[in-house]
């Protein structure tokens, strides 16, 4: 309101000034034929400045009519205000081209060259105020689409990245079912069969206390992989491959068969998926098939990858363990299926479990 107040009282002067200089007034000094009208349309172009910003339309065609009497001062100003405020440029175009007819008389010109006259004259006034209007609302919608571009970039960067965080969550939250459940619920059971073996009571309890730390470990493990799933960061290195398999096998602390066929050559990404495959396979047999025989075959058919591990029934009684989180088999499904393969697991006829995943060696 400031700056609008001083422009209409900047305008209002300077037209009431050059009002009274072009007809014959001195400053301090007015001749007996003041030019009442002229001043009085300066004053009332000035006044309506004030009202530019939040009613362009209404002040230029207020001006209009002053404009007949004699040309405002504050005409050029309210064609600005109306192009850089209103923003319609059909609608700038079109009242600029009413206030030029009307200010230079047209229809009262007797000559042509007398109309060119009057349109260059009264066109000082509007033509130039109408580009300038033209040309604050080009920039005006060149920023507003450069801002907005600006934010929705922002706001696809941040999607991507919170879609980036929940997939390593759960890239997270699967390797460490993977790999801290398969060690752990290894010192579990062996735990357990240290107490049962035990020749004193002292390595019994130590046993025991082990073997509940372990069980204690699980919960607390299988709490925080449910934190973590559907939410994702760093990736577990070095990541295994298939010549690790011999060494799954060995560690496994079960009666495990391994056949496999000689030069299997694979990448990383499915050797690394048929060892996620068979790791989750013995931790399920140790979970639920405890001193089973289990046979672990590793073969290639045409062009792709077969696992299959077989446990028979449970030769011992199994130690109790907390209940499964039931992520184990969904997340390898997931897994295998990332890399175009197929899951296939359920009883077998003589009352084991076989786990069989088919990886096809070009992986999409």
């Amino acid at each position: 309101m400031a700056g609008d107040l001083a422009l209409s009282v900047a305008v209002g002067a300077v037209g009431v000034t050059s009002d009274l200089a072009m007809n014959g007034a001195v400053p301090m000094v007015l001749v007996p034929d003041v030019p009442w009208q002229g001043l009085w349309v300066q004053v009332a172009g000035a006044a309506a400045l004030l009202a530019r910003r939040r009613f362009p339309l209404a002040v230029v065609l207020t001006l209009i009519p002053l404009g007949y009497l004699e040309v405002p001062l504050a005409m050029p100003f309210a064609l600005y205000a109306l192009g850089a405020y209103r923003g319609d440029r059909w609608q700038l175009i079109v009242v600029a081209g009413l206030a030029l007819l009307v200010m230079s008389h047209l229809w009262q010109a007797d000559s042509l060259s007398l109309a060119l006259q009057l349109v260059s004259i009264c066109g000082l006034a509007v033509v130039p105020a109408t580009v300038l209007g033209l040309y604050a609302d080009s920039q005006r919608r060149l920023n507003r689409a450069l801002a907005d571009r600006a934010e929705r970039a922002e706001r696809e960067q941040r999607f991507l990245a919170e879609q980036a965080r929940a997939e390593e969550r759960t890239r997270l939250a699967r390797e460490m079912h993977d790999v801290v459940t398969h060690h752990v619920s290894l010192m579990v059971l062996q735990a357990g069969s240290l107490r049962m073996a035990a020749p004193t009571g002292e390595v019994r309890q130590a046993a025991e206390e082990l073997r509940a730390t372990g069980r204690r470990a699980l919960d607390e493990l299988r709490e925080v992989v449910g934190v973590l799933h559907d939410a994702g960061p760093v990736e577990l290195a070095p990541q295994p491959t298939l010549v690790d398999v011999s060494r799954l096998v060995a560690e496994s602390g079960l009666d495990v068969e391994l056949v496999q066929d000689e030069g299997i050559t694979v990448s990383p990404a499915l050797g690394r998926t048929a060892y996620r495959v068979v790791q989750e396979a013995l931790t399920n047999a140790r979970k639920h098939a405890p001193g089973a025989a289990v046979l672990v075959r590793l073969s290639r058919q045409d062009s792709a990858l077969l696992v299959s591990v077989r446990n028979a029934v449970a030769a011992t009684e199994a130690f109790v363990l907390p209940a499964s989180s039931r992520t184990g088999l969904l997340g390898l499904r997931q897994r295998v299926e990332l890399v175009g393969g197929v899951l296939h697991a359920a009883p077998t006829a003589e009352g084991g479990f076989e786990l069989t995943a088919a990886l096809p060696v070009v992986t999409p």
